[in-house]
């Protein structure tokens, strides 16, 4: 006997690049894998190819074709809306931490160098600071010293 073909590749698939008729004509590959499965369950054999024929006529007709186009549609626009999100989410993550770095090379010259260094920088401050007001008392003693004689 000769194998009858039922052509719902080419209702499914358009083209090559129709990505929605892939995707349709692989979900009713499921459902004939599950209608063979489920025929063998219960006949306790492989079904023929007259056996088959009640489903490829189901599946070819137009209606059967735009529900697996359909989901199709769906399946692939869950998949696209899942992608962009995961994609957005990497991208404001990477932009954070990208600004987060920035941010740091524009505060790291601010900052100071280490907490020894403040705290001779401070010390230094000071000294200078005790100095320079030991030499205005210094000079002001000196002033009246040398107008009172």
């Amino acid at each position: 006997m000769s194998r009858k073909y039922s052509f719902i590749f080419s209702r499914l698939v358009e083209n090559d690049a129709d990505i929605v008729g892939h995707i349709a004509y692989a979900l009713y590959k499921s459902d004939k894998i599950n209608y063979i499965e489920h025929f063998k369950e219960t006949r306790k054999s492989d079904p023929t190819e007259e056996d088959l024929t009640a489903f490829h006529d189901v599946s070819s007709q137009s209606d059967s074709v735009k529900k697996y186009r359909f989901v199709a549609a769906h399946i692939l626009r869950d998949f696209l809306d899942n992608s962009l999100e995961e994609s957005i989410e990497k991208m404001e993550r990477d932009c954070n931490e990208r600004h987060a770095e920035i941010l740091k090379d524009a505060i790291q010259p601010l900052l100071p160098k280490k907490k020894s260094t403040v705290f001779w920088h401070g010390v230094l401050q000071s000294v200078a600071g005790a100095f320079i007001f030991a030499l205005i008392v210094a000079a002001f003693v000196f002033i009246k010293d040398y107008q009172g004689a």
